[in-house]
C-alpha cells in the first residue's frame, strides 16, 4: 500500500499527541495521549491491510522519506518499506510498550454545551496565548454569546483574549477551560460538544480529507450554572 498525503498529515498530527501508535486493519487510525487527557480518531482513505505498533512513530515518518515513492508491505512482525531500488524492514514494537485508546469509543455523558468553532477563531485564540503567554483556551458564555478566550484561570488580574465565535440560544451560562497543551488538532472547523463532567468533543466539519474526532478533557475548575 501507498500512504496518501492527507494519511501522513494525519500521522504527524497524532505524533504530537503520543510517540507511539497502534495500528488496525482497516481505515481507522487511533491516539491517545500518555496522560489520557486527549484521544483522537481519525476516518482515512487508505486501507490499513494489517495490524502493528510503532513506538517512534516520528522515526517511522522520517524512514518515509528516504524513499521518493514508497511502498508498504505489511508482515507478522515488520513492514516493507520500499521502492524500485532501497528498502527498510521496520519492527513493530509490542503495543504493551505504549499507552493505547480504549477499545470502546468513549460517549459523552451529557451535553451542557455546543457550538462551530472555525479554524481561524482557534488558531487565533492559540496564537493570541503564545504571543501573551497564557496557558489555558476557554469556550465560555455569559448567557447571551459564546466567546473563545485564551486565559489564566488561576491568575484573576492576568490578561485576557476574547473572540466572540457564535450566539447562545439556550441562554446558558458556563466556562469550559482546556490547557493549552491539550488542543492538538488538525487545522480544520469543528462542531463542539462539551460536557460539564469534564469532557468535550470536537468533530471536523469538513467534507474532503480526513474526518477527525477529538475527545479533549476540561479542567476541574470549569464552571457550568
Amino acid at each position: 500500500m501507498k500512504l496518501s498525503e492527507n494519511t501522513v498529515s494525519v500521522l504527524k498530527s497524532f505524533a504530537v499527541i503520543n510517540q507511539g501508535i497502534e495500528f488496525k486493519e482497516g481505515s481507522t487510525i487511533q491516539t491517545i495521549s500518555p496522560q489520557k487527557s486527549i484521544m483522537a480518531k481519525a476516518v482515512v482513505d487508505d486501507q490499513f491491510p494489517a495490524q502493528g505498533c510503532f513506538y517512534e512513530l516520528n522515526r517511522f515518518l522520517g524512514v518515509l522519506t528516504l524513499f521518493d515513492d514508497p511502498q508498504l508491505n505489511f508482515s507478522e512482525k515488520f513492514v516493507t518499506v520500499s521502492d524500485s531500488k532501497r528498502s527498510v524492514n521496520y519492527t513493530f514494537a509490542d503495543p504493551q510498550m505504549i499507552v493505547t485508546p480504549p477499545e470502546k469509543e468513549i460517549q459523552l455523558p451529557a451535553i451542557d454545551a455546543a457550538m462551530t468553532i472555525k479554524w481561524e477563531d482557534l488558531s487565533n485564540t492559540l496564537k493570541a496565548a503564545s504571543v501573551m503567554g497564557l496557558p489555558e483556551v476557554a469556550i465560555g458564555s455569559d448567557g447571551n454569546v459564546i466567546n473563545l478566550e485564551a486565559i489564566s484561570s488561576k491568575n484573576p488580574t492576568a490578561d485576557k483574549y476574547s473572540n466572540v465565535i457564535d450566539s447562545n440560544n439556550s441562554g446558558k451560562v458556563f466556562q469550559a477551560i482546556f490547557k493549552i497543551e491539550n488542543i492538538k488538532v488538525m487545522n480544520f472547523d469543528y462542531n463542539v460538544e462539551i460536557s460539564s463532567k469534564g469532557i468535550a468533543k470536537f468533530v471536523s466539519a469538513n467534507d474532503t480529507g480526513p474526518k477527525l474526532t477529538y475527545w479533549i478533557a476540561t479542567e476541574g475548575h470549569s464552571t457550568f450554572e
